[in-house]
């Protein structure tokens, strides 16, 4: 105990300490509402500016994500739609073509096998002429190999 009053005069520390300790407890309770709830107040204006707001900027994230997911699905059914239109209107201009390539092979094969009769009977009546004339040439070609 004697190490502690050495302590405390070495310190300058008296009898009015006691007294400053309980001034100082009721100026504390005095002082604590007026300054220490404004501040809980700016404290906790602050955290709902700032957790509020994270929670906020979660749910917008959200709405986002989702907004981005919407818009992968329409850009996905849009392209699968083009590719469906593409294909249709491709196998159409497929299909013509190949209608007007039928129409136009058949409209050749028509006009061969007409030029092909004309020719095979102009053939077969030069045949007929030849053939008439043969055995005149024959004769005519005897003759001449006699003489």
């Amino acid at each position: 105990m004697d190490t502690i009053l050495v302590i405390l005069n070495a310190l300058k520390i008296d009898k009015t300490v006691i007294i400053q300790f309980v001034l100082l407890i009721v100026f504390f309770n005095t002082l604590a509402p007026l300054l220490f709830k404004r501040i809980q107040k700016v404290l906790e204006l602050r955290e709902g500016k700032t957790t509020k707001l994270e929670s906020h900027a979660h749910a917008v994230y959200k709405k986002s994500e989702e907004l981005a997911e919407q818009y992968k699905a329409k850009v996905e059914k849009t392209h699968q739609d083009s590719q469906l239109n593409t294909n249709k209107k491709k196998s159409d201009v497929l299909n013509k073509e190949r209608d007007l390539l039928k129409s136009a092979e058949e409209k050749i094969s028509a006009e061969y096998e007409e030029r092909k009769a004309k020719i095979l009977k102009e053939i077969s009546e030069k045949r007929l002429v030849v053939m008439a004339e043969a055995e005149k040439l024959a004769s005519n070609l005897v003759e001449k190999l006699t003489k």
